[in-house]
């Protein structure tokens, strides 16, 4: 098989500082340094990512680090380099207003409000530093009645109305609230809308701040639910296993332990109850469109996804749990997927690689002492 990773330096020289937790904003950052970008992501040991804030689990091994091996850390913080500065204090402030005095663009997706407790809204930073691109990825945005409430993906796809279509056909709500889908919906709205930003700067000369709402950008994935409600005046519920014309599908059960078969048409259950692929042959002979329906397990085993990169081993190893395998962004740039060089960093990784540009071995030994990097 051809080699299909490649580094991809369509944004090199470009430097991003972030300050985010969790998946959304993170993963912006991921993407923007896969495509060449240097990625700082500031944290603190005061606050730490809540993908940080882990506790071990009950097959860890003594002296496993949850700190740094959850997996949704790895997901999101891939290729980027951490440091620690309590900005609390006012050479931390300093510093990021450093860090943000180098950086083309500021991701960040803290309740609106933590950067003017700081003495540093938006609006002031824009003033010091006019070239700065802010995205901010809040969970309800930056304005309105639900500005200031914490934001849980189950509770962004609820709002949102995602939740309450899907369900049994009957109109009992059963809902997906295991999956992060307000999460990783920002992330890419968050991808396209910071490189529009940048590449309108070109034009401008000036930075903007754009104000994603995670919630809201949910809310696009349900548009044609939206347009349902106005043309046949309904309310939209839950179809169970019908499509958007009432057409039914069903969902088979295989011979095998939980296995099942999806297909287009109402089908009866085969009495004899066929291994997966024989049910599928079956289906197919008599002109049906089916598939199998997987598990994460089983995706990450088929050939496939292989074939386009779906998964990869990270370029090196992480100091502490050593190789990883994670998903790879999901397209391919001049045939090649972009190569996961490094893991997640480990917390303040880089504090004297990153600081040392700006500061003398005696002063920076002179912060260590004084709690500036905490």
């Amino acid at each position: 098989m051809r080699e299909i990773f490649g580094d991809v330096g369509w944004l090199e020289g470009m430097r991003v500082v972030e300050v985010t937790t969790g998946v959304a904003a993170p993963l912006i950052g991921r993407v923007l340094a896969e495509l060449g970008a240097e990625v700082v992501k500031v944290e603190s040991r005061a606050k730490i990512d809540v993908n940080r804030a882990r506790l071990p689990r009950p097959d860890d091994p003594e002296g496993f680090p949850a700190d740094e091996a959850f997996q949704l850390l790895h997901e999101a913080n891939a290729d980027k380099k951490s440091v620690t500065l309590n900005l609390k204090t006012e050479e931390g402030k300093e510093l990021f207003r450093t860090l943000l005095g180098d950086a083309d663009l500021f991701i960040e997706n803290f309740a609106p409000g933590w950067l003017e407790r700081l003495g540093m809204p938006v609006a002031t930073l824009l003033d010091e530093f006019p070239a700065l691109v802010v995205v901010s990825a809040s969970g309800y945005g930056q304005t309105g009645p639900l500005r200031t409430q914490r934001a849980y993906a189950p509770v962004m796809t609820s709002l949102a109305g995602v939740e309450g279509l899907i369900g049994y056909a009957d109109g009992e709500v059963v809902g997906c609230s295991a999956l992060a889908l307000a999460d990783l919906n920002c992330t890419f709205s968050g991808v396209f809308l910071a490189l529009a930003a940048l590449y309108g700067r070109r034009r401008t000369g000036r930075g903007q701040h754009a104000d994603i709402s995670q919630t809201e950008a949910c809310v696009s994935l349900i548009g044609e639910a939206f347009v349902e409600q106005q043309l046949e005046r309904t309310i939209p519920r839950p179809r169970g296993n019908q499509g958007p014309e009432g057409e039914p599908w069903s969902v088979l059960p295989a011979a095998g332990e939980d296995e099942w078969v999806v297909a287009a048409g109402d089908v009866p259950v085969a009495a004899d109850r066929p291994d997966r692929e024989t049910l599928l042959g079956r289906l197919r002979e008599r002109g049906l469109d089916c598939a199998p329906v997987l598990s994460p397990a089983a995706v990450a085993r088929d050939e496939r996804f292989a074939e386009r990169g779906f998964l990869q081993n990270v370029g090196h190893p992480h100091p502490l749990i050593g190789e990883l395998t994670i998903t790879s962004v999901p397209w391919q740039l001049d045939g090649a997927v972009p190569r996961v060089g490094a893991p997640a960093p480990c917390l303040g990784q880089h504090n004297e690689e990153v600081f040392g540009r700006h500061l003398s071995a005696r002063k920076y030994g002179d912060y260590v002492a004084k709690g500036v990097f905490h």
